[in-house]
């Protein structure tokens, strides 16, 4: 193994607002599926103690990140656990503020699985600088992009992100914002071509030939992006703070994998993991479940297939067994709800909590 494996890692961070899942899932569910991803999704459904948690993923990278942000989480403090992630430069406390990343990954490895302990220690010159979290592609493309904005558009909007009330936001936002600018370039870094060239490789759910939503990319992210900045604090948005200034700058805007109560939550839980490297169908097919989070996986599948994301489940599903699906410029068109309800309260609660601003949801119930 070597530094090519992470060409293969793709999230680190979290592109999803797990609040919505963690404010779904009741505590002390049966059993719950969840996507992998970068994990940051995963880990706090730790924080409901299901009974177990599958955490399913095509990637095995992707499900070595996850085993290693539960591992961290079960057996650091809160100070360590987001030093060693990387929502923090350094420890200012506690007796073992001397150590660095490599050393507290010595704390953890032998609750590894031993190909996870491999990979994440053959790779320690790749994280032990600045942790795990701007290591995936996604977050090295919009750290990259952050970059590029600050220095062509020349717009500071670092101020806007240092209001401690919406009042002053706005004022700030009148001030720094230069809408045209940032239409302009917004055209261009999310434009069809730049996506599907540096991110998605072709498999862009907004291109032209796959998108369900009207608006072209650009204008669908312009007007979601505006709408956070006017409505919401955004120093508290971990997501605005990785698109405009490259990196997650104020702690009050943490993901809630890393904020102090949902680690102590999660260091109480007792819930099994199973780990399974799996295609979508398979795992869904495979056996019942209480909950499951989708991420934004059906954007990518056919629509045929994305059409049939219900009744994909085990049919031996309890009654209330809830899913939750997000799309990324690409919804299911006419998913076969046969034996499900769709909870649109639900869904509209979810759009707003979301911090992304990309995504919509579809949240549905079992009959």
């Amino acid at each position: 193994m070597n530094m090519t494996y992470f060409d293969k890692l793709n999230y680190t961070l979290s592109n999803e607002d797990t609040r919505v899942e963690v404010e779904l899932l009741q505590s002390g569910a049966r059993k719950v599926f969840a996507i992998a991803g970068s994990g940051a999704r995963v880990l706090p459904l730790l924080a409901k103690n299901p009974s177990e948690l599958v955490v399913v993923d095509v990637s095995a990278h992707q499900l070595y990140l996850a085993e290693l942000r539960i591992a961290a989480a079960k057996k650091l403090t809160h100070p360590e656990f987001i030093y060693f992630l990387g929502y923090r430069g350094g420890l200012a406390e506690g007796n073992r503020q001397n150590l660095d990343r490599s050393e507290f990954f010595d704390i953890l490895k032998d609750s590894l699985s031993a190909d996870c302990r491999q990979f994440w220690d053959e790779n320690r010159p790749a994280w032990c600088p600045r942790g795990i979290i701007y290591l995936g592609k996604w977050e090295g493309h919009f750290i990259q992009i952050a970059a590029i904005f600050r220095k062509i558009l020349f717009m500071n909007v670092l101020p806007i992100f240092e209001a401690h009330s919406m009042q002053e936001q706005l004022e700030l936002y009148r001030k720094h914002w230069k809408s045209a600018r940032f239409k302009s370039f917004l055209r261009v870094a999310a434009s069809e071509w730049v996506f599907e060239k540096f991110l998605y490789k072709g498999h862009f759910a907004g291109a032209r030939s796959r998108k369900t939503v009207k608006q072209p990319a650009w204008e669908f992210l312009h007007d979601e992006f505006v709408r956070i900045f006017t409505t919401t604090l955004v120093r508290k948005n971990y997501m605005m703070q990785l698109f405009f200034l490259g990196k997650v700058l104020f702690e009050e805007g943490l993901p809630i994998e890393a904020t102090a109560s949902t680690l102590d939550e999660i260091k109480r839980s007792n819930t099994r993991v199973r780990f399974l490297k799996s295609d979508l169908t398979s795992a869904l097919a495979s056996e019942p479940f209480d909950f499951v989070s989708l991420s934004d996986t059906i954007s990518y599948l056919p629509a045929e297939q994305a059409n049939q994301a219900l009744q994909m489940m085990a049919s031996d599903c309890s009654p209330g067994t809830t899913v939750v699906i997000r799309s990324f410029l690409r919804a299911p068109t006419a998913i076969d709800t046969r034996g499900w309800t769709e909870d649109r309260s639900a869904e509209d609660r979810a759009y707003q909590l979301d911090g992304t601003g990309v995504y919509r949801f579809h949240i549905f119930r079992k009959n």
